[in-house]
């Protein structure tokens, strides 16, 4: 592969080809885990829609020789669209991976398995072009930030030893969402900023659900990811409930094409922690990107226009990628909150706009 066919960091910005590259991808969190035909239908769907970067997990549910196959596949069938790949590496949450993640992994037991598989992975893949980024661990949380660290400068460094071509990252959610410490850390940035000041990791991710986010919401997935669904289907009652109101604000203030973001609620405070993530990797050269983003698709609301004009809002503020959750090509990749999308809905007009199809 030529080198400048990989995507490279250069002033704050992502770079292609000697080019700034700006983009507008799809998470499809599935497309690893679903038969041949189906991934191939799903980048094909991905390319008609516009997209230029998609998103997936890659997680440890299989030995090293079937993904490599398996990635092999979906870096074939995304070259000739020139589709670029966001791969994550591993979950928190232990979704669709044969393990789950606690504090004792971050201490010392991610080195049995974890960092042998992602070494071997990384290291496989050094020569496609097709992968943009690897990430760590999507949206990981810790209650002792000293042993997380550790265990991300070791991860990193690991992968930069056997692959130095693509850019690393760790799939954080960035703004009040990542608790790295006590409850109260998700206020607190300086552990944040220590970790994205490492030399191994080349972009900052953020995730940003805040335009739909609220306590309820928060709640519902909480409890869904305990396995208590009737606690979840509770709280989801009551979000709806609450939404409401709020839905027929937001359309007035959209036919005059403005998106509010309502001082002391936590879309407008998590608002103000991204631009704050956004001037910090300014200062150490490092892009944003947005690893996920939903709206929530609410009857009578035009989601398609919040899209679009928060995309404006994101690239002005100098967030240069921009990643949307969820996108349900071929029936998979459901979201199960309201925030998936589908072909038809008008959004790919939107993303062909933004990435100058």
């Amino acid at each position: 592969m030529a080198e400048n066919s990989f995507v490279k960091v250069n002033n704050s910005a992502f770079h292609l080809s000697g080019k700034p590259f700006r983009f507008v991808g799809a998470n499809v969190y599935e497309l690893a885990n679903v038969e041949s035909s189906i991934t191939k239908k799903i980048i094909e769907d991905a390319a008609s829609a516009g997209f230029s970067v998609l998103r997936f997990w890659l997680f440890e549910n299989k030995p090293v020789n079937e993904q490599v196959s398996k990635l092999n596949e979906i870096c074939d069938a995304a070259n000739p669209y020139g589709i670029k790949l966001i791969v994550s590496l591993a979950d928190k949450w232990g979704y669709l991976q044969n393990y789950k993640i606690d504090e004792a992994w971050y201490k010392g037991g991610y080195r049995d398995d974890y960092l042998k598989y992602v070494k071997a992975i990384t290291g496989e893949f050094k020569n496609r072009s097709e992968i943009m980024i690897w990430e760590l661990i999507n949206e990981p949380e810790t209650d002792y930030f000293d042993i997380f660290y550790e265990f991300a400068k070791t991860a990193s460094e690991e992968i930069k030893s056997v692959n130095s071509n693509h850019l690393l990252s760790v799939g954080t959610v960035g703004g009040i969402g990542d608790k790295f410490g006590s409850y109260l850390s998700v206020f607190k940035k300086s552990n944040f900023r220590k970790l994205y000041s490492l030399n191994s990791l080349d972009t900052v991710s953020l995730h940003d659900y805040s335009y739909d986010s609220g306590i309820f919401e928060r709640l519902d997935i909480l409890y869904r990811f305990k396995g208590e669904l009737k606690k979840a289907e509770r709280y989801s009652g009551l979000g709806s409930r609450i939404e409401k109101p709020f839905a027929g604000l937001d359309s007035y203030f959209l036919k005059k094409g403005k998106l509010v973001r309502f001082p002391l609620t936590l879309r407008w405070l998590w608002n103000i922690y991204n631009k704050r993530d956004v001037s910090f990797a300014k200062s150490i050269n490092k892009p944003v990107y947005v690893g996920e983003i939903g709206f929530k698709n609410i009857p009578g609301r035009d989601r398609v226009k919040i899209m679009d004009l928060d995309i404006v809002s994101k690239f002005k503020n100098g967030i240069t990628g921009i990643m949307l959750w969820s996108f349900e090509a071929q029936g998979w990749n459901k979201d199960g909150h309201d925030y998936g999308f589908s072909m038809g809905e008008g959004i790919e007009e939107v993303v062909k706009k933004w990435n100058n199809i």
